[in-house]
């Protein structure tokens, strides 16, 4: 089940905080560790402390792990370099927490003289990104933490689109189309330099090579030229309106400000842009899927 946003924050219109990791933040992220430690999730403080220096780039420091002191100094230098770590480090620190300190929990089995695993590695992940991800929606970050990725976070409207586009995009013939939609989004969602021309450009790409690959019969090597083949107003064709929004999105991907071609005429890919032609691709993919799938379910056998 998905992790929803707290009550305070669903009655609230307050922005999303974007390129930042606030004071609050850090503190909740504190108690995470606390919880995870006292969990046996990670193996201690000791192990936390060793990753936190090295993303700091701070020379590692001896503890001995079995002296309450030395385990105490380690909470205290992780608490430490936490707070004054950059946003973008912070970040990081939460893939690692996700991806490096995360182990298998086991227990020794006497009878069978072995190791056995009570709880798994991926388990105790998936418990780790839902409560990266409660922190991240309490504090109203403008980032996500899937599949133990820090990603941009997108409208509400924006997700549902690509969730929306998900399944079709696992039409094989769309294998070329998925890669550059997922390029696209890679793009978009890079937490610390996003690139929204880049991400503007793989859309629409996107939607050139799922047009190509769903009408192979129009023969032909542009996003446009597919269109006008299969644009008409007759039963199974694509209406002109529609057309032109897909010719339209083809155009900015072509005269954009740095966008394709380097063109200074078509304004600039802001973040709000390249969302929309995010959610606007997916939405075109999907389209050009259920007319071609349309099409080949009248053919008769």
């Amino acid at each position: 089940m998905a992790v929803e946003p707290p009550f305070s924050r669903r009655t609230t219109g307050s922005q999303w905080v974007q390129d930042d990791f606030p004071n609050t933040a850090r503190t909740a992220l504190n108690h995470l560790l606390h919880d995870l430690i006292d969990r046996g999730y990670i193996e201690g403080w000791i192990d936390i402390d060793k990753e936190v220096r090295r993303i700091a780039r701070d020379n590692p420091k001896v503890y001995s792990r079995d002296k309450v002191a030395s385990i105490q100094d380690a909470r205290v230098s992780t608490e430490t370099i936490l707070q004054t770590l950059s946003w973008e480090k912070v970040f990081d620190f939460c893939e690692r927490l996700y991806s490096h300190l995360a182990s298998d929990i086991c227990s020794w089995n006497g009878f069978a003289n072995e190791w056995e695993v009570e709880i798994p590695r991926e388990e105790i992940q998936n418990y780790i990104s839902d409560e990266l991800q409660r922190i991240f929606l309490e504090e109203h970050l403008a980032y996500s933490f899937l599949q133990g990725e820090i990603r941009r976070r997108g409208r509400s409207h924006t997700r549902k689109q690509l969730s929306k586009a998900e399944p079709t995009l696992g039409d094989p013939r769309l294998n070329s189309a998925r890669k550059h939609y997922v390029k696209a989004l890679a793009y978009f969602e890079h937490p610390s330099k996003p690139d929204f021309e880049n991400a503007v450009k793989e859309a629409v790409c996107a939607v050139e090579a799922a047009a190509r690959h769903l009408f192979p019969k129009a023969k032909a090597k542009t996003l446009g030229k597919v269109i006008n083949r299969i644009k008409g107003t007759q039963e199974g064709q694509l209406p002109k309106p529609l057309a032109d929004t897909i010719t339209g999105l083809y155009a900015y991907r072509n005269a954009g400000d740095g966008v394709s071609h380097g063109g200074a005429d078509g304004g600039k890919a802001t973040r709000h842009i390249a969302e929309y032609a995010l959610a606007i691709a997916a939405s075109q993919i999907i389209l050009l899927h259920e007319i071609a799938s349309a099409a080949e379910a009248d053919v008769p056998f």
